[in-house]
This record gives structure tokens, C-alpha cells and sequence, in this order.
């Protein structure tokens, strides 16, 4: 076919091979990867995944629980007072007093007291509270009392005499009024950028000084605590349903005091509990923002850590270098899939790596860890966008590539299902029946004599322009052209059903096309061309032919032979197209075992009829079996033939080249 067809076989992607659509499809991931880090769009998107974990969890934990959170709203007497036991299995030692708006309301109706209440109120929980096994206070009293300083005394009075109280902090204030023996906690939070609480900060230094909070406070007042998991300044909380947490009114704590302090008919249990006292009402300000409830009361997030540490179910967050080399994984996967011949394995491949990210953060959640999948998705993302634009890229040059390559020796039809199916063009060659055509000018050597070179190079342009024209029409291959020569073929590199046909076609038109320009030649060039063609159809090898660096994709095989002995034959014979029958039978879909008539008609493209006539049996030059030949004519619109005048024959002829 082609000289030098470099590029076709194994460097069919020449522009942009392989490799490197697969590493430029790498670094877009791996900068995608790196800008997501450096703006935090990674740890913003993937703390809401956290957050929708989180929330999930919350939902199927408390499936079945006590789901209530409110509290006491109006007190009439201990037998209908509110009871927030819960059923929660495994539920921790925690309960919550709550200083909620049923009980500021209480206290302004019974006893007459508005906000801020007077210290002595909270040394009579405290006193009510003496047999827990710790009082932790989410309240700071680093204000000196509005009743003045015997309120204070009298508070610290009964909060030392409880002995079991832990005080919430500031970094550079503590409560006003002294304990002894009480446990200090401090209460900051620590918030991520955007506002929510999901980590607790368990110490904080100050001056050199490590004060715990106030959680860690309470641990430390009942005895001490396991390793607490920091990272990052701070532990990584696992929040649950609030309801697991026994809940109770301040108003319920202060009334059943003042009823009677050794009284439990009200149904307040808090005995060896961890009592955590805080402020709930909405006008307090003492609301978070957590994973799970956009204003959660801090004194839940104090609970919320002393219930993970109990458990040691801490949340733990997976390394970065695990999330950048699983993105790494994943963008060099995404960017390698699109490169399969196969489309099927590619999707799959890259639904698969797509998937891993999302089922690994799913399942290491279950265990407490949660792993980010976000720069995996981003990269692996940006990877298969730029794989993809790369491949349409790398694609449109392989076509374009491929008609330029092709467009002198294949039809336009060919080309595009050429482009199609590139894979048909491999190093090496595949035996298939292909029907070769094979023409040559007779008396070149006297037109070449005839004509100087500039003329005879116009001339040749012409006359080979006019075979090929009609060769490509007809959906062939051009082989070469070997001086005035020209070698065809059909049913390569792509099948086609009729290719002898076609062959058959193409020969009619092409004498067809020089009978009527042979006028013209003769004017201009003073030459009446004549061509002799043989046709034959047979078993040939077909493919890219050559070494690594230089190849053609052209035929090989006994019909090629044939073909050019059949061309020969035509100037002893006197005919100006001859073919086997082996062409003919696969020209008219004839049986090959049965018997054909002498002549045969089929109709013509566009009008006129191709007549098959047959001479009889012959023996080529190299061949040693005899085959049988037919002349191939033409029949005009108007019923005019150009018959060659041969007479068949019986007995076997022998040609020589």
C-alpha cells in the first residue's frame, strides 16, 4: 500500500502516545490533589462527609431509645415530676442537670428569683448531689456573685462540703470563690473553620501549666483516666444520640432539695453517677454547633467526650500521607483505565477505583476511623477529565492521521471504517481471499520513447489517475504502482462481501474510462494508451509488510501471482480483461461446484451490464494446476459491446510470462 505507513502499527498514537497521555492524566490528578490541600477544600468537604456520618450513626444508635430531650416544664408535686431514665442499653453513668427555660421559669414563679440566680441556689444542687460520684459545673462563676459576697461563701460552703465538684475555668480566670479539694476544668472550645465542634481539647497549657478540661477534670476527680488519643490539638468526638444521657431539670434538682434532701420519691437517681450542670435555655448562650445538632448545649459536648472516654470510642482520623498516597493510587488508576482497547474493562476499572475511596471511608467508620475520601475523588476526578480530553485528543490525531496516511490508496468509505476500527493495522499479516487486480500499459516502452520527461510524468499522472479513481471508487485497496503498473485488491484491510464483483467493476470502468479519453490523449500527448488487466480472486496474505522501521501494508500470495500472469496472458489471448473463474462464481454467487454458462450478464452501477464470458482451460507460468479463463466485457446503456472477438477453447493452453 503505502511506502512508509510509520505509525499505523505500533506507534498508532504518534502525536501522543501511550505514556504520555497516561502521566499528563497523572499530573492533572496530582495537581488537582495539591490545590484541593492548599485551599482546604478537601478538609471542608470532607468534614461534611463526616458530619453526614456522623449524623447517620445518631440516627441508627437511637433507633428504640427514649428520643426526648425536654425537661421539666411545671412542677406540681414529686409524683407526676418528669423521669428521664432511659432504655438505653448500655447507656454510661451520665446524667444531665439542665438549667433550661422550664426551670428559670419555675424558679421566678416559686421562688421569686430571676436571672442570674443567686449562688446559694447552686450549693443547694450541690448539696442535693453529694452522692455522685462527680458534679462537674459547665458554669463559670468567675463573676463575684450580684447578692453579694455571703451568697459566694455560702455556695462554696456546700460545694466543699459536697466534695465531689469540679468548676469550670478560663485560661486566665478561675471561679471567684474557693474549694478546697474541688477539681478546676476549663471550658473553651475548640471549633474548626467553619464554625462546628468536632474535636475536644483535653488540656490546655497555660504558663507552662497543663489544665484539663472540664471533662477530663470530672475522669481525674473519679479516679483517673486512660490515654486520651489527641490529633491535632484535640480528640476527634464520636457523638451519639443525646438521648442515651439521663436527663433532668435544675428546677427538679432544686425542688426535690428543698422538699426534702434524703427524699428520692421524686425519682431523681444520681447516685455513683457523673452529673454534668449546665445551662440549656435557649437565652443563655451556652449552644454549639456540633456534627450533630447545629446548637447542641456545650455542657452535651462536656458528656459527649466523658462518654467516649469511658468507652474508648474515641473517632480517630486517618494519616494525610495515607489520604495523598490512596489519591495518588487512584488518580494513576483512573489515568491507566481509559488506555484498554477494551471500553467495558475501562468503565469497570474506573468505576472501581471511583467506588474504593467512598467503600473504604465507609467501612473504617464502622471502626471508628475516619478516613477522607476526598483527595482520592478529586484526583481521581481531574485524572479521568484530562485521561478522557487526552484520548479525544490523541484519537482525533490518530484519525486524521489515518486519512492522510490512507486517503491516496483507500476510497473515503474505506478510511472512515478504517478509522473505526484502527486495531484491523498490525505489524505482521492475516491470510484472508482477496481478489487482485492487476494492470499494465501495453507498448509503454515506445510511449516513454515518444514522450520527454516532463511530458511523460504529466501523461502518467493522467493514466494512473484515471485507474485509481476508479479502483478507490469501487472501495479497493491500491497495492502500488510498479512503473505503468498498478496492483489492487478487495476485502482488505476491511471485508467486503462482493469484492470480486467490485474487482470485476472497476476493470470494466477503468477501460471504459480510457476508451473515451483516448481521443483526447491522442491530441494532446499523441498516445492512445491501451491497459491489459487480469483479475483473480484467491487466497493471499495481507497485512503491514516489512521490518519495524519500514513496511507497506500490501498482499502476498498465489492470487497476486495470478493476477499479473493473467495480465500477461491478455496480449496472446487478444483480450483487454481476463479473470478465473473463481471470480466469476464469487462475482455472480454461483456455486463453485456447479455449472456455468458459457456467458454471463450482470447488471452495472448506474446503468449498462458486465458480460462474463468464458474461454477456457489454461496453465500460467508457475502454476501446475490448470485453471479456467474468462474475459470480462462491457455493455453499454445503449446495448453497445466492446467484445475482444476471442473464441473459446477445449483444449488446455499454456501462457508464459
Amino acid at each position: 500500500m503505502g511506502r512508509r505507513t510509520r505509525g499505523v502499527a505500533s506507534k498508532s498514537h504518534s502525536a501522543m502516545n501511550r505514556r504520555a497521555r497516561f502521566m499528563l492524566a497523572l499530573a492533572a490528578g496530582v495537581a488537582a490533589m495539591l490545590v484541593f490541600l492548599w485551599i482546604g477544600a478537601s478538609e471542608r468537604f470532607g468534614m461534611a462527609i463526616y458530619d453526614g456520618r456522623m449524623r447517620a450513626l445518631v440516627r441508627y444508635k437511637g433507633q428504640g431509645a427514649a428520643a426526648t430531650s425536654e425537661t421539666l416544664r411545671k412542677i406540681q408535686s414529686t409524683s407526676n415530676s418528669w423521669n428521664a431514665t432511659v432504655s438505653v442499653a448500655n447507656a454510661p453513668p451520665i446524667a444531665l442537670v439542665m438549667i433550661d427555660q422550664s426551670s428559670l421559669d419555675w424558679v421566678q414563679e416559686e421562688l421569686g428569683l430571676g436571672w442570674p440566680w443567686p449562688r446559694e441556689l447552686y450549693g443547694v444542687m450541690a448539696s442535693y448531689l453529694r452522692g455522685a460520684r462527680v458534679q462537674a459545673y459547665d458554669i463559670l462563676f468567675t463573676e463575684p456573685s450580684t447578692f453579694g459576697p455571703e451568697d459566694d461563701a455560702r455556695c462554696s460552703r456546700a460545694m466543699e462540703a459536697a466534695g465531689n465538684v469540679v468548676l469550670a475555668t478560663l485560661a486566665n480566670k478561675k471561679p471567684v470563690f474557693d474549694v478546697p479539694d474541688a477539681w478546676l476544668g476549663h471550658v473553651s472550645a475548640l471549633v474548626d473553620a467553619d464554625g462546628v465542634c468536632r474535636k475536644y481539647r483535653a488540656w490546655m497549657d497555660r504558663d507552662g501549666e497543663r489544665i484539663p478540661s472540664l471533662g477530663l477534670a470530672a475522669m481525674e476527680a473519679m479516679g483517673g483516666v486512660g490515654a486520651i488519643p489527641e490529633q491535632g490539638g484535640g480528640v476527634l468526638l464520636k457523638f451519639e444520640n443525646p438521648s442515651r444521657f439521663e436527663r433532668y431539670s435544675a428546677a427538679q434538682i432544686i425542688a426535690a432539695s428543698l422538699h426534702s434532701p434524703s427524699d428520692k420519691s421524686a425519682g431523681i437517681d444520681v447516685q455513683d453517677k457523673i452529673v454534668v450542670v449546665g445551662l440549656s435555655a435557649p437565652g443563655l448562650m451556652d449552644r454549639q454547633a456540633t456534627p450533630v445538632d447545629p446548637a447542641l448545649p456545650g455542657m452535651e459536648v462536656h458528656a459527649t467526650f466523658i462518654s467516649d472516654a469511658l468507652a474508648s470510642s474515641f473517632m480517630r482520623r486517618s494519616s494525610l500521607w495515607i489520604e495523598i498516597l490512596a489519591a495518588l493510587a487512584g488518580a494513576a488508576l483512573v489515568a491507566y483505565f481509559p488506555l484498554l482497547r477494551k471500553k467495558s474493562l475501562a468503565v469497570l476499572g474506573v468505576i472501581a477505583a471511583a467506588g474504593v475511596p467512598i467503600a473504604l471511608s465507609l467501612l473504617l467508620f464502622r471502626y471508628r476511623v475516619f478516613y477522607n475520601p476526598i483527595l482520592a475523588l478529586a484526583s481521581e476526578l481531574f485524572a479521568f477529565i484530562a485521561a478522557i480530553a487526552l484520548g479525544y485528543g490523541a484519537e482525533g490525531r490518530q484519525r486524521a492521521y489515518l486519512r492522510r496516511a490512507f486517503a491516496q490508496y483507500l476510497s473515503p468509505e474505506v478510511i472512515s471504517a478504517l478509522v473505526e476500527q484502527p486495531e484491523t493495522l498490525r505489524l505482521g499479516g492475516e491470510s484472508k481471499i482477496i481478489t487482485t487486480l492487476f494492470s499494465d500499459m501495453a507498448g509503454f516502452t515506445s510511449v516513454s520513447e515518444k514522450l520527454t520527461p516532463e511530458r511523460l510524468g504529466q501523461f502518467m499522472n493522467e493514466y494512473l489517475g484515471i485507474i485509481s479513481e476508479e479502483v478507490l471508487a469501487q472501495g479497493g485497496t491500491l497495492d502500488k504502482y510498479v512503473g505503468d503498473a498498478v496492483v489492487a485488491f478487495w476485502n482488505a484491510p476491511l471485508d467486503t462481501a462482493d469484492h470480486a464483483y467490485r474487482a470485476l467493476v472497476a476493470a470494466t470502468r477503468i477501460q471504459e474510462r480510457l476508451r473515451m479519453m483516448s481521443r483526447d490523449f491522442e491530441q494532446r500527448y499523441g498516445i492512445s494508451p491501451r491497459t491489459r488487466i487480469g483479475v483473480a480472486t484467491g487466497r493471499a496474505v495481507v497485512g503491514n509488510l516489512g521490518s519495524s522501521r519500514r513496511f507497506a501494508y500490501t498482499a502476498v500470495g498465489d492470487s497476486v501471482n495470478v493476477a499479473s500472469r493473467l495480465e500477461a496472458a491478455n496480449k496472446t489471448v487478444g483480450t483487454s480483461i481476463l479473470t478465473l473463474r473463481d471470480t466469476v462464481v464469487s462475482a455472480v454467487g454461483a456455486e463453485s461446484s456447479g455449472r456455468l454458462a458459457p456467458e454471463l450478464q450482470r447488471a452495472l452501477p448506474g446503468g449498462g451490464s458486465l458480460i462474463l464470458r468464458r474461454l477456457g482451460p489454461a496453465l500460467v507460468e508457475g502454476k501446475m494446476r490448470q485453471i479456467e479463463l474468462w474475459s470480462v466485457e462491457m455493455e453499454s446503456l445503449e446495448g453497445e459491446r466492446q467484445p475482444d472477438h476471442v473464441e473459446p477453447w477445449d483444449d488446455i493452453r499454456k501462457f508464459s510470462k
